[in-house]
């Protein structure tokens, strides 16, 4: 039975792992085909969701980040003030939305946020920050509000982690051991009952854990 859980569990992670590096690998081919039809724009978006798609030691990110980079150098040299801006936020905000119980690409955040206080700051047409203001008060506002991030409640993270096992889990074991593999055989209804109280136990733990964290 363990062994069979485990094989299950092992096959669903590589179905996750190979669905993401897929996608991840879609996006950045889609970006560099851009970049070389030079439309820069469409170009980060795609890195953007290359950076999305991410995956513990996959170089899928490093290479969307620098190549979001090097779009963003573009845009300055060109005098693209809109479209810099855009590629370090989309730098910024792409590796934000893939943080969990820790927060992967923080040295290409800090390096998208040391672009982004002087954009910011020196971007005359903006009525934020202050004009009014000086500039090292400015400064400091841009700096506070990029600092200022809602990270996830670690406790409610760990939860939905396992209220998620918990309902594929019991769903499993539901099926494996209260559905009868031959013909003739009686359904195990109380096992399936019991399995799938904990499955539908682990799906509201999850949707909790979900809105909470």
């Amino acid at each position: 039975m363990l062994r069979r859980a485990a094989l299950f569990g092992a096959f669903c992670a590589l179905v996750v792992c190979a669905r993401v590096i897929g996608s991840g690998t879609v996006a950045l081919r889609s970006a560099e085909a851009h970049v070389s039809a030079g439309e820069h724009h469409a170009a980060a978006i795609a890195y953007g969701s290359a950076i999305r798609m991410y995956l513990p030691g996959s170089p899928i990110g490093r290479h969307a980040s620098e190549g979001l980079l090097a779009l963003a150098d573009r845009a300055r040299s060109a005098g693209e003030a809109d479209e810099h801006r855009f590629c370090l936020e989309e730098l910024r905000s792409g590796w934000l939305a893939v943080r969990s119980t820790w927060q992967p690409g923080a040295s290409w955040i800090a390096e998208a946020e040391r672009q982004l206080v002087p954009a910011m700051v020196g971007d005359g047409r903006a009525a934020w920050p202050d004009p009014a203001l000086s500039p090292a008060d400015r400064e400091a506002e841009v700096r506070a509000v990029l600092a200022s991030r809602d990270d996830p409640a670690l406790g409610w993270v760990l939860a939905m982690a396992v209220g998620y096992l918990l309902w594929l889990g019991g769903a499993t074991l539901a099926i494996w051991r209260g559905i009868p593999a031959a013909d003739g055989q009686p359904t195990r209804w109380k096992t399936v009952f019991t399995f799938g109280a904990v499955s539908a136990g682990g799906y509201l733990l999850w949707l909790l854990a979900l809105a909470r964290a």
